[in-house]
């Protein structure tokens, strides 16, 4: 039971660090273990457990909002690998790539064609290519290298099984029987009650994982008229099917670590018989070729195995091997000296050319979930989970491409977060040292270049200049990188809780946590709390010094003064659309008057007045998970773990505003950060101006009154700050009438 006490453990952590609203907690759990399997079992998962399944059971057409998805980086966990001869089919996230194998030392990767959910089974059936979640999509694939999509079957659908030019599947409670000899028109032939999810099909069957736990069985001789007509005890994962028998791997009495395969005699379906069994071995997946099943593997130790079928009552292991991951599917032709794992961090590439001793060759287009992503010139470092750093080009964001990426892999590589800037990027990792420091001056081989002991492998950082500003389960962090090569901690305080979010204005670092602490950066080598937003918070931005737009975890945003550290108090709050939902990140937009919101949605809110935000569109990512949000003007950067990273721009009814309104601040100051003089420009004319200096105590420092006007400048208030020590100090009180807030940095030099 060594997973399920991992994953039971994660969910307890995850409910106590993140649950800050009813719900939040639950969601994050349940996306937790759903990362755990193939993407084809999420739908009976949720299923099984009275869960919500309708984003994996009913087909959703692409919403259409003011945000436009522009181009998308889609790769993300592997999930399936099929092929025919050199031609290997990959699912990983939210597309399919079609690889040439002619050469296993140097695989050629000839398209990866985009879909907008996350593909659960792939086929090829002539010269087409079919891929199954938010419908059946059919892509002719004749010119490999340019795949043109044909047609789709609108259900949602877990997995499907082609025999012929017959296609099986099961969807909402119906088995369907299609014909597919002209495949880019897909003909209905009949249907039947069922509510299995079809893995596997003969001349004559068709074989089902029930949601009961049991095989079922579905007489297709005439596909036209579908029934079913047996079952089978067992919980199921992988099988596969052919002529008169059915190779079935599962759980022993319902137990994760007891494993193994069954064979079934089918020719009479409505009675199945079991032939022979083999012990310990199994998997997510089964593939049979000629006398031989190739079975996927699963977690820890249940590897890559091959199985000797030739005499169905006696089947037995001839050898297994470990691949660098979580295993979840596998293809292979028995009379070539290669094997294919959908290892969950990439193509495992397997030499069976010794079938008693197969070995791990290598590991092609590693991917895993996007947790987080930084751009800068036109590249974009994303923070890949298992697969490390990937290092994109988003020069075109419509077309982005992968420049390289580092990992090492069998080494339990874990990255949350990333940021780049020139030639060295640095990502929280694990294994220690937490923060490291990779040279990427040639992109397509980045190079460990060093590392830093920090606390806790970071969840957010901030780069500014040459210092690191990072954020981290229960410590805020400063490192000092001018020395890329030799990141030194300058600085650190303690915090109360785990993080998720951070977010630098000048002096003050905001950070979401339970509280989420206020921390006075002036000082890198003695970073300090000087307030506390007393609210958990999952997502914080800081628009014009003031106000910091934050997500509370659930259904909403909410508004806070920050304008004196010490002392935020909430001020206006809005409700998303979209129903119940979690809410994760929030990113500044369009000079502030923006709010992206990430969570199961991406929603864009009006901020321009923060104390009355409204909503003005939002977007729905296919697979519903939206954690992390990076801005590059004219585009955002949305990390969609498995699903990639999305690129999107705003249309232009999304930054609209109606005619005639006006949001001139009452004052600008200039400059914002001083060493002594700063001049108070008025918007208005008047004379009653009334503002008094704080600094990040609350402690009143100063008071100014209404000075001389200088006409050919307009209203200028000028004030001297000599004496007052340096830090950030907020401006408050009254100008022409109307209550304002600005902040003001004092240095020792400017």
């Amino acid at each position: 039971m060594r997973l399920l006490a991992a994953v039971l453990l994660g969910l307890v952590l995850a409910s106590v660090m993140l649950a800050r609203e009813p719900g939040f907690g639950e969601y994050r759990a349940e996306r937790e273990s759903l990362a755990r399997m193939p993407a084809r079992f999420r739908g009976e998962w949720l299923q099984k457990r009275g869960l919500d399944a309708a984003r994996y059971t009913e087909y959703r057409r692409p919403e259409t909002t003011g945000l436009r998805l522009v181009g998308k980086y889609g790769r993300g966990p592997s999930n399936e690998v099929t092929g025919r001869g050199n031609l290997v089919a990959l699912t990983l996230g939210s597309e399919v790539a079609l690889l040439d194998f002619a050469n296993p030392d140097s695989p050629v990767v000839l398209s990866e064609i985009q879909f907008n959910f996350i593909p659960r089974q792939t086929a090829l059936h002539d010269s087409f290519l079919l891929t199954c979640g938010n419908g059946i999509e059919i892509w002719d694939i004749a010119d490999t290298t340019k795949p043109v999509y044909r047609n789709v079957i609108p259900y949602g659908v877990g997995d499907f099984a082609i025999y012929d030019t017959f296609l099986y599947f099961g969807s909402w409670g119906t088995f369907y029987s299609y014909s597919i000899a002209d495949a880019a028109n897909p003909r209905l032939l009949g249907t039947c009650q069922d509510s299995g999810y079809v893995t596997a099909a003969t001349a004559t069957v068709a074989v089902a994982r029930e949601l009961n736990d049991v095989l079922g069985f579905i007489d297709v001789s005439n596909p036209a008229v579908p029934r079913r007509v047996g079952t089978y005890s067992m919980l199921a994962l992988g099988l596969d099917a052919r002529g008169t028998i059915c190779v079935a791997n599962g759980y022993r009495n319902g137990d994760p670590d007891e494993l193994w395969v069954d064979v079934l005699d089918i020719s009479n379906p409505a009675n199945p018989q079991r032939l022979g069994e083999a012990d310990s071995v199994g998997g997510y997946d089964i593939h049979l070729s000629g006398p031989l099943a190739f079975a996927s593997g699963y977690y820890y130790g249940w590897g890559f195995a091959i199985l000797d079928i030739s005499d169905s009552t006696r089947p037995h292991v001839i050898s297994q091997v470990m691949t660098p991951s979580q295993r979840f599917a596998a293809w292979a032709d028995w009379t070539s000296n290669w094997a294919y794992v959908a290892d969950m961090v990439g193509l495992a590439v397997m030499d069976i050319s010794n079938l008693n001793s197969p070995r791990y060759d290598t590991t092609v287009m590693s991917a895993d979930e996007a947790q987080d992503v930084w751009v800068d010139q036109g590249r974009a470092y994303v923070a890949d989970g298992m697969a490390g750093l990937r290092i994109l080009d988003v020069s075109n964001p419509a077309l982005p491409a992968e420049l390289g990426g580092i990992d090492t892999l069998f080494y339990n590589t874990m990255t949350w977060s990333a940021v780049g800037q020139d030639s060295f990027a640095f990502t929280g990792w694990m294994p220690s040292p937490y923060l490291r420091a990779i040279d990427v001056s040639d992109p397509t081989r980045p190079r460990m270049a060093g590392g830093c002991s920090v606390f806790d492998p970071p969840k957010d950082m901030v780069l500014r200049d040459s210092l690191l500003y990072v954020a981290m389960a229960y410590r805020f962090q400063v490192v000092n990188v001018a020395r890329p090569r030799e990141p030194k901690l300058v600085g650190s305080c303690v915090l109360q809780n785990d993080v998720v979010d951070l977010w630098l204005d000048d002096s003050l670092a905001y950070v979401s946590s339970y509280p989420s602490p206020i921390i006075n950066v002036a000082n890198p080598a003695s970073p300090s709390i000087v307030g506390n937003i007393s609210s958990g918070t999952s997502g914080i931005a800081v628009i014009r010094d003031t106000y910091a737009v934050v997500t509370p975890g659930f259904d909403s945003i909410v508004v806070y003064n920050v304008s004196i550290p010490s002392m935020p108090y909430r001020v206006a709050s809005l409700v998303l659309t979209g129903g119940h939902q979690y809410v994760n990140d929030v990113e500044l937009m369009d000079g502030d008057t923006l709010a992206a919101v990430s969570g199961d949605h991406v929603h864009l809110v009006n901020v321009r007045d923060p104390l009355t935000p409204r909503e003005v569109c939002r977007w729905s990512p296919p697979n519903g998970d939206a954690p992390r949000l990076s801005y590059s003007a004219p585009y955002l950067y949305v990390a969609c773990w498995d699903m990639g990273v999305c690129i999107l721009e705003t249309a232009e009814m999304a930054i609209s505003e109606p005619a005639g309104a006006k949001h001139l601040p009452l004052l600008a100051i200039l400059p914002s950060v001083t060493s002594r003089y700063l001049r108070i420009f008025l918007s208005e004319g008047g004379s009653e101006v009334d503002l008094r200096l704080f600094d990040v105590t609350g402690r009143e420092v100063m008071r100014i009154s209404t000075g001389p006007r200088q006409p050919s400048a307009g209203p200028v208030l000028s004030v001297d700050l000599a004496g007052i020590p340096a830090g950030v100090y907020v401006l408050r009180g009254t100008a022409l009438g109307k209550a304002t807030t600005a902040k003001v940095v004092k240095t020792l030099r400017r």
